[in-house]
């Protein structure tokens, strides 16, 4: 192979993706892969390696302590069976002693690397290229730490992979020296791979400080919208090496924005303190612009009330700032673009997305909710944020940055001393005392939970999994929520990622792979490929849990390797009850009962998996650890998408998040069912009522009952 460009196959084939997190497609569409992750590891280890494997060899690097390794195997195999055979091809072929994927039938991105010449060799046009197709790790998301020999297999390849594209980038880098607001991506991607290299770290600065140098000097357009008015009196000390436009909004009030960058574009919807000319010099904020403007035309706006916004502005509620959005798109003369939120300016963007779904072509939120910290109704956290809004309104404003401090430690906790003082002093600049607490307190009600379900734009959510600002649950509970939305999470405890941090080169390649991606669905779908209907279920959320419910805190290989076997075993569960699996997270699962086939007997066949799957794990663990779950019957809404020839569900509705949210509820590890549900099992499960104490933090106007297992003999 002497090119990286186009795909290896004939038509019609498989394509596996094991260059960032596992997925396979056909004819350019996801094909649904199965929740379990020890069957996804498998398929992805037959692609790879290529040629026949011994069923003995496979029992043994998969399914070393089960009872029936061989009967487990039959089950995975009969998983991947559904994914990779189809229109009359069967690309796995198995007989008593081997499993094999057939070569043809697949093109796996891993060999388009492998095959490629050397770095120098290439063009320029054919390296940026092949960078795109490293989107992540090596099976970034199939890590098994209770499978050695997988996982050696695995790291052995994260290292290969690692230092081919370490050999792309740094070539690339060389290349473009002439062009460094080019090559600064690909510099920031290289940095986060090799972070204690401090000749790497100076030449990115350098390398930085050349791209600001060219930015400035680069002819500015002299055609604005507006005269710009008069900024607040220490928001002039430095001039902006960008293009800073002023609009009106229809209440009279000013909008700063800025247009930078040529491509495709990106409209960041406004958040919590920017200033568009503070954040081009920011630490922090920049490698943020130069990232997203390199490659797309970047437009940027700041809040009303902040930054080089109008700051005397009466109304701040969340209206008016879909409003503002409304107003930037169309003072930057936009038809169509992909629509970036982040923190609370995810909330703005699902709005305006469900508004005007023509003009979204893609989604991208990061670090969001749907629900302030209010909205949410956990009685701690509102207590804690309450305290801290006290503090904001009588020391916001003050020399000693100590109250500021505050936010930035949530926001950016593992930035340097410098940056977190940067970070204190944008701040004070960005925004007054009065408008700081103005806009903490909105931002506590917004509460878009009610638009998720009518989003039809293809949505990227990506959040840390240690966030200090906005929980994870936040951005998992918004991807849940929207019908074909992914999530990625990220390794990093940070609100605002770094430029040195991996998890910042993840989110770059993730929004560029997506953006790049034309995939256009909902109301455009084919009938044939989307079916949309309502149907009465049983939801049953499942969270399997340690005795103290502190997983969290635990070591994530840990976790792993208690919960892989524990998650093998409620999926056959849940299949052999008639149920699917519709979610799948970190310590919880998400069924649907009564869809495939249509039931009247969902309610009982949900509560009966719930208790074979509380039996089966806690005897599976020596009870080490406990599993709680809620149970709620409704109507729902049932996406079935036909994506390669697979039918992937997709589920929404009130039942949904009421099961969810009484799992997580649970002061106990217990079974608890809402009265819809007991009203639905129609006394075919023993259930009792449970005492309020139970459950604390459910709706007060809701009852719920624990099931009673079902006696021996």
């Amino acid at each position: 192979m002497t090119s990286t460009g186009g795909p290896d196959h004939a038509d019609g084939a498989l394509e596996v993706h094991v260059l960032g997190e596992f997925a396979v497609l056909r004819a350019g569409k996801d094909v649904g892969l199965p929740p379990s992750r020890k069957t996804r590891a498998l398929l992805a280890y037959l692609a790879v390696v290529g040629r026949p494997q011994r069923r003995e060899h496979l029992c043994g690097m998969f399914w070393d302590t089960p009872d029936d390794p061989r009967g487990a195997l039959r089950w995975s195999l009969s998983k991947i069976r559904q994914v990779v055979n189809g229109e009359g091809r069967e690309a796995l072929v198995t007989d008593r002693n081997t499993v094999a994927l057939r070569n043809q039938s697949i093109a796996l991105d891993l060999r388009r690397i492998t095959a490629m010449p050397d770095p120098p060799s290439l063009a320029v046009s054919e390296l940026e290229h092949a960078v795109r197709l490293f989107k992540g790790g090596f099976l970034d998301d199939l890590s098994l730490p209770r499978c050695p020999e997988f996982e050696a297999w695995r790291t052995s390849h994260i290292n290969d992979v690692d230092l081919i594209k370490a050999r792309i980038l740094r070539t690339l880098v060389e290349r473009l020296a002439a062009e460094p607001s080019r090559a600064l991506p690909y510099a920031h991607a290289l940095q986060a791979m090799q972070p204690g290299d401090a000749a790497l770290a100076a030449a990115v600065g350098a390398l930085a400080e050349r791209a600001r140098e060219q930015a400035v000097s680069a002819p500015q357009p002299l055609d604005r919208r507006d005269a710009a008015p008069s900024p607040p009196a220490d928001s002039t000390e430095r001039p902006a090496p960008i293009d800073i436009r002023f609009c009106t909004a229809a209440d009279g009030v000013r909008i700063a924005y800025s247009v930078m960058g040529e491509g495709p574009p990106i409209v960041q919807a406004a958040n919590w303190m920017s200033h568009l000319q503070l954040d081009w010099e920011s630490p922090i904020r920049r490698p943020w612009i130069e990232a997203l403007a390199a490659q797309n035309r970047l437009v940027r706006y700041d809040e009303r009330g902040s930054g080089l916004s109008d700051w005397h502005a009466d109304d701040l509620s969340f209206a008016a700032m879909v409003a503002d959005l409304e107003r930037i798109v169309d003072a930057a003369s936009l038809d169509r673009f992909t629509l970036l939120g982040m923190s609370q300016g995810c909330a703005i963007s699902i709005a305006y997305a469900v508004k005007h779904p023509e003009r979204v072509s893609q989604l991208v939120l990061h670090g969001g909710y749907a629900q302030g910290w209010r909205a949410r109704g956990d009685p701690d956290e509102i207590a804690r944020r309450t305290a801290m809004g006290t503090l904001l309104r009588q020391g916001w404003g003050q020399d000693n940055p100590a109250v500021r401090q505050l936010f930035t430690a949530l926001a950016i906790p593992e930035a340097t001393h410098e940056q977190q003082d940067w970070y204190n002093e944008l701040q004070r600049k960005t925004v007054s005392p009065e408008n700081a607490s103005r806009l903490y307190g909105g931002f506590a009600d917004i509460d878009v939970s009610a638009l998720l379900g009518r989003v039809t734009t293809p949505t990227l959510v990506l959040h840390a999994r240690g966030d200090q600002s906005v929980p994870h649950a936040c951005g998992r509970a918004i991807a849940e929520e929207i019908a074909g939305a992914r999530l990625i999470t990220l390794e990093s405890n940070n609100h605002i990622l770094l430029a040195h941090e991996p998890a910042f080169a993840r989110v770059l390649d993730e929004v560029r792979r997506f953006i790049a991606a034309d995939q256009p669905r909902s109301p455009s779908a084919p009938a044939s490929d989307l079916d949309t209907e309502r149907r009465h279920v049983t939801v049953l959320a499942i969270e399997i849990v340690s005795p103290l419910h502190a997983f969290a805190s635990v070591d994530p290989e840990l976790v792993l390797r208690q919960i892989d076997p524990l998650f093998e075993s409620t999926f056959r569960i849940i299949e052999r009850n008639g149920g699917i699996v519709s979610a799948s997270r970190d310590t919880g699962i998400t069924a649907v009962f009564g869809t495939l086939p249509a039931s009247e007997q969902h309610a009982p066949a949900a509560c009966r998996a719930a208790l074979l799957v509380k039996s089966a794990i806690e005897a599976q663990s020596e009870g080490s650890v406990r599993v709680r779950a809620g149970l709620d019957s409704g109507e729902v809404v049932l996406r079935t998408r036909r994506v390669g020839g697979s039918p992937r569900i997709e589920v929404t509705g009130v039942a949904v998040r009421t099961a969810t949210r009484l799992a997580h509820a649970l002061r106990r590890g217990a079974l608890a069912a809402t009265d819809r549900t007991r009203v639905a099992a129609a006394g075919a499960i023993d259930m009792t009522p449970m005492s309020r104490a139970d459950f604390p933090r459910f709706d007060r106007d809701e009852e719920a009952y624990e099931l009673v297992p079902e006696k021996s003999g």
